[in-house]
């Protein structure tokens, strides 16, 4: 059958199923002149259903298939299966570049092969079928009290990269550009934005959606969902999916990059890897991270299968960040200015002229809480956390509060408070005093071995908390009751 003999079959199809013919747009001279492009489809029934045709849309969606998916975040809606199978199932779509026009109305295209005509082929790693949730165990103390993550359904793609970006400035264009230039994938790529805290990246209120990026494998070309209006010259789609999903995915990485730093901590202490989860979350006082939540299992196993993977009989010196286990919402690796959580552990910085302690991952502030210091009492200079304990001296309620944190095994430390009047003020004897909700977080967030920055200047003023704390399941015994603490209060 000749190449125009199929076009009318599958013409005839698309009529078939939208009983109004009549029709501006030239389907057979676009199909006469190009290739096939489920983005076309796409964007072609954005076209249509900005013309109030949703019979049309509708068709033109189905063909889309994954790239709908990606963008909308919904199923995408199924062919008639009676004329489908007999026409032999043919699914013919637009080159992008015949669309390229709708650049200047409703979003932006680009057709990658003519950006980078080297493109390479796909990788295994970006076409791989992520997991589901594993129900891998915990630490056999076992774990109470965490909610599983709620999890995508089974039709909805979840991103592979979810990259920060400040503004449309040179730095935001390179971000939004490294997504679009990277191989094609099978799952979408986001875009949110990453505002400013002084010199920092402000974690805390991240995750405003710019724009959704979806590429389409068969004919190497991308497109942009945009849903800012400071980015585009155009009308910005409604988020509120998008949103979420990005809302599901913070806390998940916030468990992501808490187990990765406590296992660079131990390597950094032990001189070896960690073999099993209980190595990290061991009773005191071998208690690296303060807990093991349910993702944490399949998560530790991903990673440590890489570091079993010698390459020229080496054992890996670091480790990359877990993308293809745990629950599906929490599956993006972080990019752009978010790009340190995957790559930096966690690290705590203490400012003494406005009070501030910090918890940074490279350049991006995770959290910035107010504390009371001693003044000249509190030392300046570089300690790392040696010990961890709950309710120190037997109380929760105690003069060091629920929780504390010894200094390179000194009597200076960090912990909580039966003063919480003093935030903000020099009145301990050296010691850095937080209020309750702040060093339980800070407790569970920050592993053993995390590096202390006790300085002058460096934070915002500006304090950053969620309004959802983080928490670790408890999964093992962290008092010592055979110790009195004396901490520099």
């Amino acid at each position: 059958m000749s190449k125009e003999s199929r076009i009318d079959e599958q013409i005839q199809h698309f009529y078939d199923n939208v009983p109004n013919v009549g029709d501006a747009l030239p389907l057979k001279d676009y199909l006469l002149k190009h290739e096939d492009s489920r983005m076309a489809w796409y964007l072609l029934g954005k076209e249509y259903e900005g013309r109030g045709d949703t019979t049309k849309a509708t068709y033109c969606y189905a063909q889309a298939g994954e790239i709908y998916e990606a963008f909308e975040s919904k199923p995408a809606p199924s062919l008639p299966s009676g004329d489908s199978s007999k026409k032999g199932g043919n699914r013919w779509r637009w080159l992008l570049t015949v669309l390229i026009p709708l650049i200047l109305v409703g979003g932006a295209v680009i057709a990658l092969k003519e950006l980078v005509p080297d493109l390479s082929e796909p990788s295994p790693s970006d076409t791989t079928a992520y997991e589901g949730t594993a129900q891998s165990p915990s630490p056999s103390k076992g774990t109470t009290g965490q909610q599983p993550a709620i999890s995508l359904p089974s039709n909805i793609i979840p991103p592979d990269q979810v990259a920060g970006a400040s503004d449309p400035n040179e730095q935001g264009r390179g971000v939004l550009g490294s997504l679009l230039t990277l191989n094609p994938s099978r799952q979408p790529r986001l875009l949110v934005e990453t505002p400013k805290l002084g010199k920092w990246d402000d974690w805390v209120k991240s995750g405003k959606p710019i724009a959704s990026i979806a590429s389409d494998q068969e004919s190497g070309t991308a497109g942009l969902q945009w849903y800012d209006p400071k980015w585009c010259d155009c009308k910005p789609e409604d988020a509120i999916a998008t949103q979420k999903l990005i809302q599901n995915w913070k806390p998940i990485q916030e468990e992501k990059i808490a187990l990765r730093s406590a296992i660079l901590r131990y390597k950094e202490t032990k001189g070896s890897w960690p073999d099993t989860p209980e190595s990290l979350a061991a009773d005191y006082p071998d208690n690296i991270i303060a807990g093991w939540s349910e993702s944490m299992t399949p998560w530790f196993d991903e990673l440590k299968g890489v570091l079993e993977d010698k390459k020229d009989g080496k054992i890996p010196q670091t480790i990359g960040w877990p993308e293809k286990t745990g629950p599906n919402t929490g599956h993006g690796t972080p990019k752009g200015q978010l790009s340190p959580l995957s790559e930096q552990p966690l690290a705590i910085i203490v400012d003494k002229d406005n009070h501030r302690l910090a918890v940074v991952s490279g350049n991006v502030i995770l959290r910035n809480y107010e504390v009371g210091l001693g003044g000249s009492k509190t030392p300046e200079g570089k300690f790392v956390i040696t010990e961890k304990v709950r309710d120190p001296n037997g109380s929760s309620d105690g003069v060091f509060g629920s929780r504390g944190m010894t200094l390179s095994d000194t009597r200076y430390g960090i912990h909580g408070t039966d003063e919480p009047d003093s935030m903000g003020k020099d009145e301990s004897l050296g010691c850095i005093r937080m209020k309750k909700e702040d060093i339980e977080e800070l407790y569970d967030l920050v592993p053993m071995g995390t590096p202390v920055t006790i300085t002058k200047g460096s934070l915002p003023d500006e304090l950053r908390a969620p309004p959802e704390r983080f928490r670790l399941p408890s999964a093992q015994i962290e008092t010592n009751p055979r110790k009195v603490y004396d901490w520099l209060n």
